[in-house]
């Protein structure tokens, strides 16, 4: 009997859906939520979900619809960040966050701060101009070259969200730094660097 009980299937307390084994799942603190549904409310990555109740995990899902619905991005950065400034929201991977939701961002190269921005602060090192443009020396000013990147993402920290922080990866593996990758991925890097910087400033504001 506890054999059956081990191998039972768990329920989605959200769209009642039985889930496999191979179903993407995430324990809350009275039951299970499936990833499609997480997903389909904007939500990525649902920290400290153990906190959540049956209650709790469908009343967000439900107080997120509103931004799910008009979510329209008027601008993107490959695939890295989409950006719809009508409804003031951005979306990173699975996740969509509100404008007021960005705290803090730093790019990250090899475990290594190479530049930094978000509230109350502009790019670390570097202008802004021309929108999503370029940032003069915000990346390369002031850093030795070793030739090979193995890691480079974008640390976003957030506020009053489902979770606290969420990365842009844009290398994962050895990369040579003088390779069309390494310069495409850099290139990619300002764009978010920039786009994010000016949705901290456009909340500010």
């Amino acid at each position: 009997m506890k054999e059956v009980a081990k191998m039972a299937k768990k329920i989605c307390v959200n769209c009642g859906k039985e889930l496999g084994m191979l179903a993407g799942k995430v324990k809350i603190n009275d039951g299970t939520i499936c990833t499609n549904c997480l997903h389909s409310a904007g939500i990525g990555e649902l920290e400290n979900s153990g906190s959540y109740t049956e209650s709790s995990i469908k009343s967000l899902i439900a107080a997120r619809q509103e931004i799910i619905r008009s979510f329209s991005p008027t601008k993107t950065v490959g695939s890295y960040l989409a950006i719809d400034d009508t409804h003031r929201s951005f979306k990173i991977g699975q996740s969509l966050f509100d404008f007021g939701n960005l705290l803090s961002f730093e790019l990250l190269e090899d475990g290594e701060t190479i530049t930094k921005g978000g509230l109350g602060r502009a790019v670390a090192g570097g202008l802004l101009f021309g929108g999503v443009g370029a940032i003069v020396g915000g990346i390369t000013g002031g850093k030795k070259s070793k030739g090979v990147c193995n890691s480079m993402r974008l640390k976003v920290t957030l506020r009053n969200c489902f979770c606290s922080t969420v990365y842009i990866p844009f290398i994962l593996t050895e990369t040579k730094t003088k390779s069309f990758v390494y310069k495409a991925a850099q290139n990619s890097a300002q764009e978010c660097l920039s786009a994010l910087q000016i949705i901290a400033d456009s909340y500010q504001s």
